[in-house]
């Protein structure tokens, strides 16, 4: 796979990430850029699995591979959650024990106990992406260890199918409780399944071409078709659907649009599959500037909810606030990968 098809990538991941800002910044803006959350798990399940395919089975280490990943996640993650901590206690002259369940990456669960979230969700609520990633993570690396090669694209095909059914029994079933379905890892697997069924299909390559065509067609039709679906629904019109959107409550009540997770995760696997072909340019997503903010994405992703919470403090303009909360986020991102993450990663060695 050619340099210039993984600039593609970085670039395609900072406008992943543009989206999610966008969306924590100003919702009605784009009320599915939490969409990006569904692209990212895709993206990363593509790597995974491309990586790990190119190794003998015998050779990966489960409790290794999991170790490399918290190490890579851990630091700046560990930094915000220490930071909420101590604002909490200036604030309210206590210690915040809910942070007990970001330090240990069990976020996510917490919802099978009590439904709901904590007094850190303004900063750390984001972090939820996280939890996905590190579970799913060690999910599939178990599969990639343990079932054999020619197996394996049944056993994603079959991690989508539980994903599905994951996600739409708990939305008829516990109508009150949304978060189960799609917080818990196993709501997000059918997500995750694709960019592993995308690694499988196209060989470390990208050359499947009617396939990207077919994935970015398929999943695009459901989501309008979704869309069009909620406002039927509500009984609103079309650009109201889509605003509904925005909210968990506004799509997640329903099984039918509450898998709008699956169309969105085909659509991107569609745009990776584009941005991994070999026989295209990707001028625009290939650019100097993108590939240097999609290459800092984990840190954007980390910083920026934290800094749209500051910076609402200071700035009452929607646009403004776009802008200058994305340049605060920019120069801390920097700063971190610059000056901070070669200390931590010397610590840690």
């Amino acid at each position: 796979m050619s340099t210039r098809n993984l600039t593609a990538v970085e670039g395609l991941r900072f406008f992943l990430f543009l989206g999610i800002f966008v969306f924590h910044s100003v919702s009605r803006w784009l009320p599915i850029g939490w969409g990006g959350v569904q692209a990212f798990l895709v993206i990363g399940a593509y790597f995974l699995t491309s990586k790990y395919l190119k190794k003998e089975q015998s050779s990966i280490k489960i409790g290794n591979a999991i170790v490399l990943r918290i190490k890579r996640l851990y630091p700046a993650y560990a930094i915000l959650i220490i930071v909420s901590i101590i604002l909490v206690y200036f604030s309210s002259h206590q210690v915040n024990i809910d942070a007990l369940w970001y330090l240990f990456f069990i976020q996510n669960f917490r919802c099978l106990f009590d439904g709901t979230w904590n007094s850190l969700e303004g900063c750390l609520g984001h972090f939820w992406y996280l939890g996905l990633d590190v579970w799913l993570f060690l999910l599939w690396v178990v599969i990639i260890r343990l079932v054999p090669k020619k197996y394996l694209r049944l056993a994603f095909v079959i991690s989508l199918i539980l994903g599905l059914l994951w996600r739409t029994s708990f939305i008829m079933l516990h109508p009150n409780k949304l978060s189960i379905a799609y917080v818990v890892p196993v709501g997000q697997l059918d997500c995750w399944s694709i960019g592993g069924l995308v690694a499988l299909n196209t060989n470390g390559e990208g050359d499947n071409k009617h396939l990207t065509l077919i994935d970015f067609v398929v999943g695009m039709t459901g989501v309008v078709f979704l869309i069009g679906y909620n406002a039927i629904q509500h009984d609103c019109s079309i650009g109201e659907g889509y605003q509904l959107f925005h909210s968990a409550s506004g799509y997640m009540k329903n099984p039918i649009t509450g898998n709008i997770h699956f169309f969105i995760a085909l659509m991107s696997a569609g745009i990776l599959r584009y941005c991994l072909d070999t026989s295209r340019k990707h001028p625009i997503l290939s650019s100097a500037p993108l590939v240097a903010f999609g290459g800092m994405t984990y840190e954007l992703y980390c910083f920026h909810l934290p800094i749209l919470a500051l910076m609402r403090h200071f700035v009452n303009n929607p646009l403004l606030l776009i802008f200058v909360a994305l340049l605060v986020t920019y120069a801390v991102s920097w700063l971190w990968c610059r000056f901070a993450m070669p200390v931590v990663n010397k610590k840690i060695k």
